[in-house]
This record gives structure tokens, C-alpha cells and sequence, in this order.
């Protein structure tokens, strides 16, 4: 499931909500009951696996 961040626009508190795709947005800020707008940041993830980095250990092939 994705988190989503979103930010209160009376209190600017920001907060993050683990939520699936077809869940309906939160509106109501926990803190001060303001209204929340989701924000968009810059997505992450993670790649398993070997070889996905430079500082990775790889093998070394006898030639």
C-alpha cells in the first residue's frame, strides 16, 4: 500500500496516511480539524537484488 502525504491549510502540519489507491482522500486534519490537500512528492522505491548498485559486492569472474 502507498503512503500518501498530505498537509493541513490552516496549521501546515503535514502528515502521512498508509491508505490503498481506492481509499477516499482524508479531509479533516487530526490536529486542528482543517481542511487537508494531498501533496505530490517525489515517489520511492527500492530495488532488490544485486548489481543495482556501485557499492555492490559482484562476483569476480576468472578469466
Amino acid at each position: 500500500m502507498p503512503i500518501y502525504e498530505y498537509e493541513c491549510e490552516k496549521c501546515k502540519e503535514r502528515t502521512e496516511a498508509l491508505q490503498k489507491a481506492d481509499d477516499p482522500p482524508l479531509e479533516k486534519c487530526e490536529k486542528c480539524g482543517g481542511p487537508l490537500h494531498k501533496c505530490v512528492g517525489g515517489g520511492t522505491f527500492h530495488l532488490y537484488g544485486p548489481g543495482f548498485y556501485t557499492t555492490d559486492n559482484k562476483r569476480k569472474y576468472l578469466k
